[in-house]
């Protein structure tokens, strides 16, 4: 009697064991590419629920790519790379010319000026790098910018000049001061006292240049 028993038990057993191998062969088969001969062609026949499979990963990947800016991610957004990583525009001279300014929206009216607050700020526009990597667009406006442009008039040299062939007009000559250089000279310095005048006007920063540009701060 036990005998049977063990006997119907591994049969019962066997036939599960056997249906189960065919449905799961029966799934692999369907989850494959079949392959399909129509004529001379060969044709690979994937199913449908492979190709839905495929578009949503690429669609995943794709939206990735396109994901929010991460602030801690290995790239920085290219509006806060600083200006060595950066080819701005010079800001443009509207030389005093209100309606130009109002209709560029930007632009700067004079140049110069010795303190934060006696110079004009304005926006340029800046391009990263072509071997730069950055988040965002690589072409933005840059705000803040000093109205400032730097030519070659050196405050030191300037100054020698003043001190030692002030007389001659010798300084005001550098500073594109033609016309007081000449009269300048034509009075040997004002018999002293305009030579003088000028070495106190550069001391206490009265004395720029003609062209409203700034002392250039490189030698």
């Amino acid at each position: 009697m036990q005998d049977r028993v063990v006997l119907y038990g591994i049969l019962v057993s066997f036939l599960i064991t056997n249906q189960t191998t065919d449905a799961i062969q029966a799934r692999s088969d369907k989850e494959q590419p079949q392959t399909v001969v129509s004529g001379t062609a060969v044709q690979s026949v994937v199913p449908v629920q492979a190709q839905l499979g495929s578009s949503s990963s690429s669609g995943s990947s794709s939206s990735s790519s396109n994901s929010a800016f991460h602030p801690l991610g290995p790239n920085v957004m290219c509006s806060f790379l600083p200006r060595d990583f950066l080819e701005c525009k010079d800001p443009i001279d509207h030389r005093d010319n209100i309606t130009a300014r109002i209709e560029k929206g930007y632009g700067c009216l004079r140049f110069g000026g010795s303190s934060y607050e006696a110079v004009e700020h304005t926006k340029v526009q800046c391009t990263v790098y072509s071997d730069i990597d950055c988040y965002g667009d690589r072409t933005f406006f840059r705000e803040g910018v000093p109205c400032v442009r730097y030519t070659d008039h050196y405050f030191v040299t300037t100054l020698i000049y003043s001190m030692l062939l002030g007389f001659l007009g010798m300084d005001r000559f550098c500073l594109g001061q033609t016309g007081t250089a000449v009269g300048k000279l034509l009075t040997m310095g004002g018999v002293g006292v305009w030579w003088i005048i000028d070495v106190i006007l550069l001391i206490t920063n009265n004395l720029k240049p003609e062209d409203g540009s700034n002392w250039n701060p490189y030698v």
